[in-house]
């Protein structure tokens, strides 16, 4: 049986501003669910936050981008957002390193993912935060936190 797509955002022109995304995804929960992630990527990365239009499949996608790499991008949807995170074969050594650390939800996500030429693109679906601080370790696996450079005060 076909599990029905999420509603997303297809307007392309004019693209939504972030106050009309969390408009449309509403729940509260997964709002703030939202804003913690954008929270946590904006305070950890020094990554350039992307409004486009993916397509219709997609609709809107929120990237985190530099240099031309993607870190993460992010579905907004009624209720929800969905995250899309891309593994490589590093990642994936990595993940399957501290497999044990990870609850069921993400290790099944993870499995049942097919490994691509181009990796492994997994889509998680987040409807509240119980889910983030994981999502959260998923996204460090790609890519470590900045760190500040801290200047010796004497």
């Amino acid at each position: 049986m076909n599990t029905p797509l999420p509603e997303r955002i297809y307007r392309e022109d004019p693209l939504p501003n972030m106050d009309e995304i969390r408009e449309f995804i509403a729940q509260k929960e997964a709002v703030q669910a939202f804003d913690s992630l954008l929270d946590f990527l904006n305070e950890n990365y020094n990554f350039e936050q992307e409004i486009s239009f993916g397509g219709k499949n997609y609709g809107v996608i929120i990237r985190y981008r530099k240099n031309g790499k993607t870190l993460v991008s992010i579905l907004p949807e009624k209720d929800a957002f969905s995250v899309i995170l891309i593994y490589g074969k590093k990642e994936v050594i990595t993940f399957n390193a501290y497999r044990e650390s990870f609850s069921n939800i993400f290790t099944t996500i993870f499995d049942q993912t097919p490994q691509l030429h181009d990796g492994k693109w997994m889509l998680i679906r987040v409807e509240d935060s119980s889910l983030l601080q994981e999502l959260e370790r998923m996204i460090m696996i790609k890519k470590a936190i900045k760190r500040e450079k801290r200047e010796a005060t004497n």
